[in-house]
């Protein structure tokens, strides 16, 4: 247990969550959410596109949630 996983064919090394993905992201400073999908693919291309979708989705929770705050 603790190793990494090994195959014929790839070497699965666990990758930060969508938290830390969305961090990476915002340091490019996207215009758009399209803008920072479009980074969440370049940036992380072999992580499935539901860990991608999770980044963009904490992206636009922290988004609206700092358009809403009082301030």
């Amino acid at each position: 247990m603790g190793q990494i996983f090994r195959s014929e064919h790839s070497v699965f090394v666990p990758v930060a969550d969508a938290a830390a993905m969305a961090e990476q992201v915002m340091r490019y400073g996207p215009a758009s959410d399209a803008e920072a999908f479009k980074l969440l693919r370049e940036s992380f291309p072999s992580r499935p596109l539901s860990a991608r979708l999770a980044a963009l989705a904490f992206l636009m929770r922290r988004q609206s949630a700092g358009a809403h705050s009082p301030r």
